[in-house]
């Protein structure tokens, strides 16, 4: 295989059309014609020698292969981004550089306040916010991209310490028109919906997986979208439900666009912690307390704007 024909560009073809499910819709937010994107989808599998889509009336979907690709270079993506940021930085710079990770669900939620609470509560440190999904943060602290993350029901893992902060009911989110005015629904109900979910290793389709297979239950996942936009657009649109975490979804509960209700029968809880390495431990040691005192600030803060939903963990 002849590395040179493995461009940035066939690469970002592949991600965009792999996020956005269309190669059409890919096409359009690249701004580049169709055909010139499907070669180079092309190529890349040519490349590769294996099949990393598999086209459809409806889009695409990803192959296995296409989903390894797709994880690791997502990966390298954001490496590269946080690479460039870092060396311009520090042309510019001999400040110390602390960088954190969340999902989007927190970064609609709390991420303004979270940058602008670092300069007041970190003002030694240069701050840097990262949004992913909740693995791909875990990933980053076990590979030391990322300081620190804020992620969902994360496992610990060699050199990677959790401190759970937050429990939050699951929410089951649907149209309005699929609302029966209750504010819970029993988990055996829920299952009986069709959904639209994230890839495999999304924090909600993987919980939801777990307690559908404990059941003897099959989870009718119609649709997949690496976008949390494009998944709250399927619910919009009445097509099918999912399961979110309240910041994702909190402006359109504010205006009656969709609507929420906790799973019970199990109640469904999930857990937001921090995220660390022991190298960042080490290297951040002078910064503790600071460190801590902001997380902690964080963390009651996303509880206060959750409405009753989350609690802090003592």
């Amino acid at each position: 295989m002849n590395l040179h024909n493995l461009t940035l560009r066939k690469l970002q073809c592949f991600v965009k059309t792999v996020e956005l499910g269309s190669i059409t819709h890919a096409a359009e937010s690249l701004c580049i014609a169709q055909p010139a994107l499907s070669l180079n989808i092309k190529q890349l599998e040519d490349a590769l020698g294996v099949a990393l889509l598999i086209r459809h009336a409806r889009g695409v979907d990803v192959t296995p292969a296409g989903e390894l690709l797709y994880s690791r270079v997502s990966s390298l993506f954001e490496l590269l981004e946080v690479t460039v940021k870092d060396v311009s930085s520090l042309g510019r710079s001999a400040e110390r550089f602390f960088s954190l990770g969340m999902p989007s669900s927190l970064v609609l939620l709390v991420g303004t306040d979270a940058v602008l609470s670092a300069k007041k509560l970190l003002p030694r440190l240069a701050f840097s916010l990262r949004e992913d999904p909740s693995f791909a943060l875990v990933d980053a602290v076990e590979n030391r991209e990322l300081d620190v993350a804020l992620a969902y029901d994360a496992s610990e893992r060699p050199g990677v310490w959790l401190t759970s902060m937050v429990q939050e009911d699951v929410l089951f989110v649907t149209h309005p028109d699929m609302h029966d005015g209750r504010d819970a629904i029993s988990l055996d109900e829920v299952l009986g919906f069709n959904f639209v979910f994230g890839g495999r290793r999304d924090v909600g389709r993987c919980l939801m997986e777990r307690v559908a297979h404990e059941r003897g239950r099959t989870l009718n996942i119609v649709y997949q979208m690496r976008s949390i936009a494009g998944i709250r657009e399927i619910v919009l649109r009445g097509m099918a439900a999912t399961v979110m975490p309240y910041g994702a979804v909190a402006s359109e509960l504010g205006s009656g666009r969709l609507t929420a209700r906790r799973i019970v029968d199990p109640r469904l809880i999930q857990t937001m912690s921090v995220v660390r390495s022991t190298k960042s431990m080490e290297v951040f040691a002078e910064f503790e307390p600071a460190i801590m005192d902001y997380l902690s600030a964080l963390a009651a803060l996303i509880v206060e704007r959750q409405n009753g939903l989350a609690r802090l963990i003592p």
